[in-house]
């Protein structure tokens, strides 16, 4: 199963990323292309699955976050199994007899043809709720938005729910199609995440975070009762499909998505 490539330029314009954000994520060991550039006009590459991953740490620097902060908070987000969904190349291969509703989304999402393929609010991913630009929820784990991740803004440190070194099974892709556990932060320089090492361990089981303020909660289950300063609410869902559209040079259109789908 080969994957498609994609040069730094079709990566960065997807994501909506600078390139020199990008050659700085390349230089901390933030990111390693897929096939490494120079020499007789080789052209650095990565694949669809790199790119979601840069997406999501675009996402967040358009929020305002330091790119170093954006890249840390990617990671403390289980994507591992959800970025599955949204690689073209399992699309295509795995889910092409599925007909539930998801998998139809999801192939309009990669058809030049597909008109419904934005993700509705029922998707995972499109919550992620930054509190007080310290408490970071998401429904990326299938639920209602939980706390993932709590920044000290002091340190700039951040403290996971999870290590990014466990593969967390969330949307069931890998469990679903038997594939298998990818787990990209071993890919990468620990360095690069503004995390302590306590944090960055295999085995680590799943550990409270540190003690949040009362009027919060370990899940969100209504942003009308919340009380803080400020939030910020990205969607994830749809940025990781325009990723994909504007990756596989597709056109976007803004049409609500119905519950008809193009199956093209």
């Amino acid at each position: 199963m080969n994957d498609t490539l994609f040069s730094d330029k079709q990566v960065t314009s997807a994501c909506n990323l600078h390139v020199d954000n990008l050659r700085r994520l390349i230089t901390w060991g933030a990111v390693t292309p897929a096939q490494a550039g120079g020499g007789r006009g080789r052209v650095r590459q990565w694949t669809a699955r790199q790119a979601l991953r840069v997406s999501v740490t675009a996402q967040f620097v358009e929020v305002g976050f330091s790119l170093q902060m954006a890249h840390t908070l990617t990671y403390c987000l289980p994507l591992d199994d959800l970025l599955y969904a949204y690689d073209p190349v399992i699309i295509r291969t795995v889910l092409k007899s599925d007909r539930d509703e998801g998998a139809l989304r999801l192939k309009a999402m990669i058809s030049r043809r597909g008109k419904y393929y934005w993700p509705g609010k029922r998707y995972m991913g499109s919550e992620v709720i930054i509190v007080d630009r310290q408490f970071v929820y998401a429904d990326v784990l299938g639920d209602c938005p939980t706390l993932l991740a709590v920044i000290d803004l002091e340190r700039q440190r951040v403290y996971p729910s999870f290590s990014p070194l466990q593969f967390v099974f969330g949307a069931g892709m890998a469990e679903d199609h038997n594939l298998p556990k990818i787990i990209d932060a071993q890919k990468i320089s620990r360095n690069s995440l503004l995390i302590d090492d306590e944090h960055l361990t295999e085995d680590r089981p799943h550990r409270p975070l540190p003690i949040i303020p009362q009027d919060l909660d370990s899940q969100l289950l209504s942003l009308d009762t919340l009380v803080c300063r400020n939030f910020i609410a990205i969607n994830l869902a749809v940025g990781l499909t325009a990723c994909v559209r504007k990756l596989l040079n597709l056109p976007l259109h803004y049409i609500p998505m119905q519950e008809g789908y193009d199956e093209n």
